[in-house]
């Protein structure tokens, strides 16, 4: 799989193994998000974007799409390890102003 969520201390990091995040993925990712939140019930979420090289909108509606739906039962999703590419992306959609971002997991953990 793509994905794979680690629990620690009641928080999910959801680490992406893509290097390019794309509409190809947005779906699937996008269904395996909401059943974290809605079957699993997890509420606090680290999305650890490190290993993608590159994401495009449709990825970042399914991430936004996530951030509605566990925002719906009072969590919260954070990201954690732009590259540069990725960072630009979040800048150009201004998505930046929505999510909190962190350089450093031990920032993100902290932050809830």
């Amino acid at each position: 799989m793509n994905y794979e969520a680690i629990d620690q201390n009641g928080i999910t990091f959801l680490v992406i193994k893509l290097r390019r995040a794309t509409a190809d993925a947005a779906k699937d990712f996008k269904q395996y998000l909401f059943d974290l939140i809605e079957k699993d019930g997890k509420k606090k979420l680290i999305i650890d974007l490190t290993d993608v090289e590159f994401v495009d909108s449709s990825f970042l509606g399914a991430i936004v799409s996530g951030l509605k739906k566990v925002t719906a039962v009072k969590g919260d999703i954070k990201i954690v390890g732009l590259q540069a590419p990725v960072r630009a992306m979040f800048e150009l959609t201004r998505l930046y102003k929505v999510f909190e971002i962190f350089d450093a997991k031990e920032d993100a953990v902290s932050s809830f």
